[in-house]
């Protein structure tokens, strides 16, 4: 802020936001379509002069200061909005694509059915697969449940053989339904 010495002073500000903002708020609405998103915009401006506490050598400096900063804020409120934009469109188009809300149910449905498969194995077969489903990889498995490597390889393979046999009607109808 302005002052004789050159030091920043808080007291400026009232002076200086009364000056200004109406000035600046219109200036954001020539970037922004609406007044309270750049009546906000431009609060934050004022805060950030607050807490930095600025020191600028004159008035020019201090409006370069105040309107480049609102023009850059403008411009990452744009930004933003763009990438809000953009995800909400792909949204909306997922939403009324129908094979792919049907593919998303049938892809949960199997999800569900597959953790409640997991569930009624042996303890340690589900512990086994559960955590290979975690990412973790069979020496990492055998050193967690302190058991052997090829006693996690012997049932992670017995499990993967009940799962599938549980599951070899359903893919035959997941081919019919996703052809």
């Amino acid at each position: 802020m302005v002052t004789e010495d050159n030091k920043s002073s808080k007291s400026n500000l009232k002076q200086i936001f009364d000056a200004y903002y109406e000035a600046l708020v219109q200036y954001a609405n020539r970037f922004l379509h609406t007044k309270a998103e750049c009546e906000d915009l431009v609060q934050d401006v004022f805060v950030s002069l607050w807490e930095k506490e600025n020191i600028f050598p004159d008035e020019v400096s201090l409006k370069v200061y105040l309107y480049k900063t609102v023009r850059n804020k403008c411009y990452n409120v744009i930004k933003h909005n763009k990438v809000k934009n953009k995800y909400a469109e792909i949204t909306i188009q997922s939403i009324e694509d129908d094979n792919l809300f049907l593919k998303q149910i049938l892809e949960e449905e199997i999800v569900r059915q597959l953790y409640h498969a997991i569930e009624v194995l042996p303890e340690r077969k589900k512990q086994i697969i559960k955590l290979s489903l975690k990412g973790l990889k069979n020496s990492e498995i055998a050193d967690e449940l302190n058991i052997k490597l090829q006693t996690v390889k012997t049932l992670k393979s017995q499990s993967y053989k009940i799962l599938r046999e549980q599951f070899k009607d359903l893919s035959t109808i997941i081919f019919f339904l996703l052809a």
